[in-house]
């Protein structure tokens, strides 16, 4: 399991963006703007030792040897491809990357996009979700003495964040107010089975 801390920054702004209502259209990032992502990722493998077809229940033993009961529900499909000894794979991960976009690039605002896979029929059953909350903030001050600077949220809460890595803080003065404070959250999860 490799894990990353959030820097209270980011904590801050997780609560801003948890704040808001989310349009579902999600402006495109700026491609020529530097970018920080801090992320959490894990990944857990385990085996399938007993199914209870008519109860659809599937008994999954980790690494470790503990064993969890896992009812299939039926969005999961093709569950009869699945089999004593097979492998389960679950990945999961969880980011933020923060930028900074030029004014004008998009309408300031949180924006929510979701994806999802499903296994095809005769496919063994696999599932993944991912969904991405990205929030824009216009700026509305820049502090190069104190390096800060100051957004406005999407409900119109104004906020100021220090800027602690040397490198960031180099490169405030190069930012005008208007320029918005990108802010996308991501979310993804995976399940695959693997035959044994």
């Amino acid at each position: 399991m490799k894990t990353t801390a959030l820097p209270s920054v980011l904590a801050l702004a997780v609560t801003m963006a948890l704040a808001t209502a989310c349009s579902t259209t999600t402006p495109a990032a700026a491609a020529d703007h530097p970018s920080e992502t801090v992320a959490m990722s894990v990944q857990a493998t385990g085996k399938i030792v007993n199914i209870d077809s008519p109860s659809r229940l599937v008994t999954i033993e980790g690494e470790d040897g503990k064993q969890v009961e896992v009812h299939a529900d039926e969005t999961v499909r093709n569950f009869d491809q699945v089999h004593v000894g097979d492998v389960v794979q679950i990945d999961y991960v969880n980011a933020v990357t923060i930028d900074i976009q030029p004014a004008g690039s998009a309408e300031p605002g949180a924006y929510i996009k979701e994806g999802q896979d499903v296994a095809k029929t005769g496919e063994k059953p696999r599932y993944g979700k991912a969904e991405v909350v990205t929030v824009l903030a216009p700026i509305e001050a820049i502090d190069t003495v104190n390096n800060t600077i100051t957004v406005k949220g999407p409900r119109g809460n104004v906020v100021t964040l220090d800027v602690k890595k040397p490198e960031h803080q180099a490169r405030l003065k190069n930012l005008k107010v208007g320029d918005m404070l990108r802010i996308a959250f991501t979310e993804a999860a995976a399940v695959s089975i693997k035959p044994k």
